[in-house]
């Protein structure tokens, strides 16, 4: 069953630590060396000082970024710059932020949850995750003995965990407006009958990563060791890892494609190109789109999907002559090259992608593709239209549905990887969690 407790925030003391607004960052893992040291210059106590640190090589001895990290939260704590003077709560997050469609809200809350190994089918997956990601956050908690950023998490919907949210007196601690003018409020819910109902009525909820398989993986190693030296002490706070709660219904969960761009080995030649494609799909031209700025081709792009939404269909663009078509899926093929697998794998747009495209057009093995070379990432189809080389193809998918996502977790299967972009992305520093082994948890009486 799914654990879910309230905990003691840790939580900055903006009186010395300064605006919150120049405190928290996006998360680790979509920002490079230049982003971080920037908002660090801004302010020595960003918290990416110690999600993010840096070794020191200013004295005799080389101290490496983890003890460096552990360091500096340490002074902070003693010097109140962070301070843990909250009663036992949840804290209620939510992000306002604007669509193409109008404004919208993410509803979530911050918790802990007790650290499940994936066979118990408690907490589902939906990504792979990469041993050298989980190594460097496995020493950075080792070392600070602390979690300053959230794994999202998804849960199916429950009514009464809805009301008891909506219901529960709640005081407010922060509002901060991030880069992209998204505002994020902080709240926090102390009631011990509410937070006691909150944990009873989510105990046989399935939970569902959406961000953060590296973190949770970590979460798992990092509670294996503890456990070998002190013990599976269920009121131990290695046992729990602190995450972000969303309802999958919540109206303000958005998901938006991750586009990719393939090179291809050998010099586009579309005529073939589009006679082998046409065996599988029908291919409609998008008229004059060599003439179109890259933003109005993907509008109509994106446009000619979207007036279509019961065909499968996946945008091409072609290189530097930026040829776009879509290749719409023949009713009379639908099954024949993705019958092998499950058909909560075979209903994804990025496996037609890859069993239909890459592999069947272009005679590519997927696995083989290099991320950051011959295959790149993005969410920006307009950015990567201008950037396209010659031998380059774009492709324009479709967003994965949430629930799509919750059924491939469900079957005990792997998204292929970046499958999905959860957006608004929650900031890191509002809330830290202490996993200090000599402390304890909440546990409902």
């Amino acid at each position: 069953m799914a654990i879910v407790l309230p905990f003691r925030g840790i939580r900055y003391n903006t009186d010395r630590a300064g605006d919150m607004v120049q405190l928290v960052a996006p998360p680790y893992d979509v920002v490079d060396d230049e982003k971080r040291d920037s908002l660090v210059s801004r302010n020595h106590y960003n918290i990416f000082s110690l999600e993010l640190s840096k070794p020191d090589f200013s004295g005799t001895h080389k101290i490496d970024k983890y003890t460096c990290a552990k360091k500096k939260f340490e002074s902070w704590l003693s010097k109140k710059i962070l301070e843990q003077k909250d009663g036992h709560a949840i804290y209620p997050y939510d992000i306002s932020f604007s669509t193409p469609s109008g404004n919208s809200c993410r509803k979530g809350f911050v918790a802990l949850v007790r650290v499940e190994d994936w066979e118990s089918r408690i907490v589902r997956p939906h990504e792979r995750t990469f041993d050298r990601v989980t190594e460097d956050r496995f020493h950075l908690l080792q070392a600070t003995e602390a979690q300053f950023s959230q794994v999202f998490i998804l849960y199916r919907h429950s009514p009464d965990a809805a009301r008891i949210l909506a219901e529960s007196e709640r005081k407010e601690l922060y509002t901060v407006k991030d880069e992209a003018e998204n505002t994020h409020r902080l709240w926090k819910i102390t009631d011990v009958d509410r937070l006691k109902s909150l944990h009873e009525c989510l105990l046989e909820t399935v939970l569902y990563i959406a961000d953060g398989h590296h973190r949770y993986t970590t979460a798992i190693k990092y509670r294996n060791e503890m456990q070998k030296v002190y013990g599976k002490d269920p009121s131990k706070p290695y046992n729990y890892l602190m995450v972000y709660l969303v309802d999958s219904e919540d109206p303000g969960l958005v998901v938006l494609p991750v586009h990719r761009v393939v090179t291809l080995p050998e010099a586009l030649d579309l005529k073939l190109i589009e006679a082998t494609a046409s065996q599988v799909f029908d291919v409609e031209q998008i008229s004059h789109s060599k003439d179109l700025e890259p933003e109005q081709l993907c509008t109509n792009l994106i446009q000619c999907l979207d007036e279509k939404p019961q065909r499968r269909g996946i945008g091409v663009v072609f290189g530097k002559r930026k040829t776009a078509q879509i290749w719409w899926q023949k009713a009379t093929d639908q099954n024949r090259l993705l019958s092998h697998l499950h058909p909560a794998l075979s209903e994804l747009d990025i496996i037609l992608l890859e069993e239909a495209i890459i592999k069947e057009v272009f005679k590519i093995n997927p696995q083989s593709l290099e991320a950051g070379k011959t295959i790149k990432f993005t969410i920006d189809a307009p950015c990567a239209v201008k950037a396209l080389d010659e031998n380059d193809v774009l492709f324009i998918l479709r967003p994965t549905p949430v629930n799509q996502v919750m059924d491939v977790a469900d079957t005990g299967l792997i998204m292929p990887h970046k499958s999905t972009y959860f957006t608004p992305k929650i900031l890191t520093g509002l809330v830290i969690n202490s996993v200090d082994k000599n402390k304890s948890v909440w546990l409902a009486k």
